[in-house]
């Protein structure tokens, strides 16, 4: 059978439930099953969580589903969370490869199993199984991470040197109170009030939480549980446990399963995914990891069945049961079941085109026929709010005088829509007119366009600045303006100034600028795929600050613990004459429609 057949589907499944799995050191760690029922062996489906397997994602955990399709379907705890032992025990990233292929070995010989172990789920659920696969376990046959976690340095912890604020305040605050869940108390009333505190400090988050400083005491962090791990993290660098899995999980040459990758436009692991698809594509440990991956990338955020993305009603759903009418989890027994399927021809990479709204499927990723197209920044030197004189436009001319705008870091941009995951923002194609009126945010509009133009690809901006501090942060936003004036954030970026010459290095360098001198920042966007119609027009904006998804810079050097009392307002310009012509490169698609 090359593909799932509903009349085939097993009509009942039986569940077991806390299914024991003793690891080589001793640890217990538990898990559900859900199996066809009668007698036979099945192919597994593995999935490991740390969110507690009773509440698990169920887009792609639904065990009934799982079992329905034909396959073991397991939802485990991970080592020290939800009902696995090792409380004490359970450090986020660290023990997962070692932990996971043992766990691949365990199903792979239940009495129902046919030692044949796939494993599925989504974000951390993902990289366990990037990490599991560096183990080389025999029995694992191929992953399917949707809207994974990538290397640290590229997605989760930093973003081109820039510390992922947003989503790491959520996240490690979020985990402490699990935590405290699952600690002995005294009493059933210090729990309530443990919990009740921490749970206090999450909602916090939502209202004015991210505004703590120093970083390196980021007080919701700090009165987390499982803070004290990222501060340590945060410390040791490329030296740190956390960091070390993460570097591990990402040795393509290590992995030698088939990898098929869901990611989303507006998922905040975009950029980690897409480096995930292309690693293993070239650098994978087997000809099947090599030529078997295929790479899904949707028009959602990091939830990719949610319904809403920035003001717009998201395809979400829609779009994943056009690809298969089971959703995820037919998506992933398909995939599996037509891994070894002589003369497949199934396309290695399948994008939905934002605009054009549609499915379509490409042959690698890059895309070989994008032309990178540059459009150049130009104005009378009046280019702040969408109110000014910026222009974006594909002709180089004269540039005009610079632009210029003071950035206050007590007076940080806010940050509206994007790629953002937490408790303050809301993910997707967000109506930038709000914001766009603010003097510290720099407007750069094409004229209408005549024809459609398809950017699909990672954009870079090549901004010329100049400044008076010794760093400082650029951001840079894609912007989609319909006909009717909504201005729809597409994908954005930012750089920290003095990461400048390779913001991604795990050793992370660091050089002051000198004030006053012209220096060039290349700004990488994330990935992205959008139509813009003949009828709209192209905008760049740029400014330094989009908080509190990006930490927002102090501009003085000390970037963890400094506070506004020694922050300094930084005085910017961005220079687009012909000796420093500031532009934007899009990956184009020549005669999309």
């Amino acid at each position: 059978m090359s593909s799932f057949d509903p009349a085939a589907a097993p009509k009942d499944v039986v569940i077991h439930y806390d299914v024991p799995c003793t690891l080589s050191d001793g640890t217990v760690l538990r898990a559900d099953v859900a199996r066809p029922a009668g007698e036979g062996r099945w192919p597994v489906i593995l999935a490991r969580t740390p969110y507690g397997k009773a509440v698990a994602p169920g887009f792609t955990t639904d065990l009934t589903h799982g079992a329905r399709h034909g396959y073991v379907t397991i939802i485990q705890d991970v080592r020290g969370r939800g009902t696995s032992d090792g409380k004490d025990d359970f450090q986020p990233w660290v023990d997962e490869g070692r932990d996971g292929a043992e766990a691949v070995e365990w199903a792979a010989a239940l009495p129902y199993a046919n030692g044949k172990v796939y494993m599925s789920g989504p974000s951390y659920l993902g990289f366990v199984q990037w990490a599991a696969a560096a183990q080389q376990p025999p029995a694992l046959q191929a992953i399917n991470p949707i809207v994974p976690v990538g290397h640290f340095n590229r997605s989760f912890i930093y973003c081109s040197g820039v510390f992922e604020l947003e989503l790491n305040g959520y996240w490690w605050t979020m985990l402490g109170v699990e935590a405290l869940m699952r600690r002995d108390w005294d009493s059933p009333e210090a729990k309530a009030e443990a919990v009740t505190r921490a749970a206090a400090w999450l909602e916090a988050l939502a209202r004015d939480g991210y505004d703590h400083l120093p970083l390196d005491r980021f007080t919701p962090v700090a009165n987390s549980i499982q803070g004290a791990q990222l501060f340590d993290l945060l410390k040791n660098g490329a030296n740190d446990p956390s960091m070390k899995a993460s570097v591990r999980s990402n040795e393509y040459e290590n992995i030698s399963v088939p990898a098929l990758i869901v990611a989303g436009w507006y998922d905040i692991f975009i950029r980690g995914s897409i480096d995930q698809f292309v690693g293993l594509c070239s650098k994978g440990g087997s000809e099947s990891a090599r030529q078997k991956s295929r790479l899904i990338v949707g028009p959602w955020a990091h939830h990719p069945q949610s319904k809403m993305t920035g003001e717009q009603i998201s395809p979400g759903s829609a779009a994943i049961q056009a690809l298969n009418p089971f959703g995820h989890m037919g998506l992933a027994a398909r995939y599996f079941s037509e891994l070894n399927v002589v003369g497949n021809t199934e396309a290695p990479v399948k994008i939905w085109i934002m605009g054009a709204n549609r499915w379509r499927d490409e042959q690698e990723w890059p895309i070989a026929r994008t032309v990178v197209t540059p459009w150049y920044l130009s104005s009378g030197g009046q280019a702040n709010t969408s109110e000014g004189d910026g222009v974006l436009s594909p002709q180089q001319g004269s540039g005009g005088p610079p632009d210029a705008f003071i950035y206050d870091p007590a007076n940080p941009v806010p940050t509206r829509g994007g790629a953002v995951f937490g408790v303050s923002c809301v993910p997707g194609g967000s109506d930038q007119n709000v914001i766009e009126k603010r003097d510290d945010i720099l407007v750069y509009t094409s004229d209408i366009l005549d024809e459609d133009i398809e950017v699909t690809g990672t954009p870079f901006v090549e901004l010329w600045v100049k400044t008076d501090v010794v760093d400082t942060d650029f951001v840079a936003r894609l912007v989609d303006v319909h006909p009717d004036g909504t201005a729809r954030l597409i994908t954005d970026g930012i750089i920290r100034a003095r990461y400048r010459d390779n913001p991604d290095n795990p050793t992370r360098p660091a050089t002051p600028l000198e004030p006053g001198k012209p220096y060039l920042l290349r700004i990488e966007l994330l990935p992205t795929s959008n139509l813009f119609k003949a009828g709209h027009r192209l905008q760049l904006d740029v400014t330094s600050s989009c908080f509190p998804r990006w930490a927002r810079n102090l501009n003085i050097w000390d970037e963890w613990g400094g506070t506004l009392a020694e922050a300094k307002i930084a005085h910017q310009q961005v220079l687009h004459d012909e000796t420093y012509p500031s532009r934007i490169l899009l990956p184009v698609i020549p005669g999309a429609r």
